[in-house]
């Protein structure tokens, strides 16, 4: 019954992707990770591949291998390399050293936009410094906040050494790439 149903996914596997992903795949890496995958329940077309793109680098490339693999993690030296690598290729990505953890590492922050949000960084923090202090901002203020700021989203990635989070490098490539939506990552 498993090979029967793993049979049956790694045939469909490519071609749900093909037919679901936003963009085009990079080649390769939906059989890539579709091998790597144990069960049918845990593919999504938002992990389901690498998406193609010839201005950030790959993660496949940069890890020599796709992320996630089995059996494979990576350190944050690696995976802060690939942070740096992205806002060094990117003009939609902006790296910012936040603190140190105690055994002496940089803790990094990545700011992903469009080309505007990230030129715009700096007017974000002072709104969304005003939104959060009721005290210093009315309510006209804020409404005229509300209109003219974006909403921040928040991910926090392999915080643990035990977290294995390989769709955050595709997700973060996507929106660091501009050949996603402009809705999804800005």
């Amino acid at each position: 019954m498993r090979a029967t149903g793993l049979l049956f996914f790694f045939c469909i596997a490519p071609a749900f992707a093909q037919v679901t992903a936003p963009d085009t795949p990079e080649p390769g890496s939906v059989e890539d990770i579709a091998k790597a995958t144990t069960a049918p329940q845990f593919m999504s077309p938002w992990v389901s591949y690498l998406p193609a793109s010839s201005s950030v680098p790959s993660p496949r490339a940069f890890l020599k291998r796709i992320p996630g693999a089995p059996g494979e993690l990576v350190d944050s030296a690696t995976a802060y390399g690939y942070a740096r690598a992205l806002a060094d290729a990117s003009p939609r990505v902006e790296l910012f050293t936040i603190g140190r953890s105690e055994e002496g590492r940089d803790i990094v922050l990545l700011a992903i936009a469009d080309e505007k949000g990230i030129q715009s960084l700096e007017q974000l923090k002072r709104d969304t410094a005003a939104l959060a202090d009721p005290r210093t901002t009315d309510q006209a203020a804020a409404e005229q906040i509300v209109e003219r700021a974006r909403p921040i989203y928040y991910f926090n990635a392999a915080l643990h050494s035990d977290e294995t989070r390989y769709s955050s490098f595709a997700v973060v490539r996507k929106c660091s790439s501009g050949q996603t939506d402009r809705a999804a990552c800005h």
